[in-house]
């Protein structure tokens, strides 16, 4: 087993290297166009086929795009295509981002230097390795990535380095239950709670200010849309960054979870329900919890999300009519608590299970409480 980590950096290049690059994804999307638009017509998306009908033509029509790029580029339509299984034809944006092969960029991450093919030659630039990503570096390096952001005009890399697995902990087996929410963001089962109100107060700034800039219109208006644009995107991250580090610090060992991939096909309650349904960010901290766990040997389980908020953690009684709110209070035995930590102590118990059923403990399992 190996974990593949993704370090991001911020090109510093030579005079003319960003027009270079520029002219580089511009051909880079002509010939993923191309390749498309084969497959589409012909409805395949085999990459040795596409190859063979393509690879000639569009060697004449981007001749200085080097052939590497050429065949990223191919096996890139390839995959579009095969997401959408042939039924539309993926189109790509002009500066969109590029995959990158061994033979087309070399990386030095101990002297923060990266040679990078291009339609004019080999690009050589530099970058600056940050403290927290310099634990990272002994790893091996297995694609690249260079996108563009038109709003600061800045050239990024994107690396995925790959690393053995650390062994996982056996002894002893704490499980911490998790329920996330849009009230509060997460619960656990030990008591801890971790709010959303300075998030429901950021977006609101930033929804509001939206609508004023969006209103008027003018050029510094749209200009200040720029701006802003990403920020609150940043501070939710940021958020959740900050959330998932602390839950994974602490002194347990399996983290249950409650299985939310299919929460919004669920029946909606309305205009400002949904908005804030949409805007949940449960997945995000979900996947941060994941890897953070996973790096230090950690577990993480999935478990069914269905009637951890109607079931009582003391007695077992399920009922709906047991919640009312932000407050639960059993209809059998009378136990009251916070609704959120009620649920946050029946997805601990259900992972306490899940794992007492196995003979080998997986990073990640499913266990119904039904």
């Amino acid at each position: 087993m190996t974990v593949i980590r993704t370090l991001t950096f911020k090109l510093l290049l030579p005079e003319g290297g960003r027009a270079a690059l520029i002219s580089t994804m511009k051909a880079y999307t002509a010939a993923f166009n191309e390749s498309s638009r084969w497959g589409f017509e012909n409805h395949t998306y085999n990459k040795f086929r596409n190859h063979t009908a393509t690879y000639g033509h569009v060697r004449e029509s981007v001749p200085d795009l080097p052939s590497s790029l050429v065949q990223s580029a191919r096996d890139c339509a390839c995959d579009a295509l095969k997401v959408v299984k042939c039924k539309r034809l993926p189109e790509r944006i002009p500066l969109a981002a590029m995959r990158y092969n061994q033979r087309v960029i070399t990386v030095n991450l101990i002297h923060g230097i990266a040679t990078i093919a291009s339609v004019r030659g080999r690009i050589k630039s530099t970058f600056t390795i940050p403290e927290h990503c310099k634990k990272y570096l002994h790893g091996v390096i297995k694609s690249s990535t260079l996108s563009y952001r038109k709003q600061s005009r800045q050239f990024f890399l994107h690396i995925q380095l790959e690393f053995p697995s650390p062994e996982l902990i056996t002894e002893p087996l704490t499980t911490l239950g998790i329920d996330r929410g849009i009230v509060n963001i997460a619960v656990c089962s030990d008591n801890t709670f971790f709010n959303s109100k300075p998030v429901k107060n950021t977006r609101a700034k930033y929804t509001r200010l939206r609508s004023q800039l969006q209103s008027k219109g003018t050029r510094s208006a749209r200009r200040k849309l720029r701006v802003v644009a990403g920020r609150e995107r940043r501070f939710v991250t940021d958020v959740n960054h900050c959330i998932s580090k602390q839950i994974v610090n602490s002194s347990y060992t399996v983290f249950a979870l409650e299985d939310l991939s299919k929460i919004r096909v669920q029946k909606r309650r309305g205009r400002e329900f949904n908005r804030r349904l949409n805007n949940w960010s449960f997945y995000e901290l979900e996947q941060f919890i994941r890897y953070k766990a996973e790096e230090l040997g950690k577990q993480v389980i999935l478990v069914d999300a269905r009637y951890t908020s109607q079931k009582c953690s003391v007695c077992g009684h399920t009922y709906k009519g047991n919640r009312n709110g932000s407050d639960f209070r059993c209809r059998k035995c009378g136990f009251k608590l916070h609704a959120d930590l009620n649920a946050a102590r029946n997805i601990a118990q259900a992972g306490i299970s899940c794992l007492s059923r196995l003979t080998c403990q997986p990073a990640e399992c499913s266990v119904s409480l039904t």
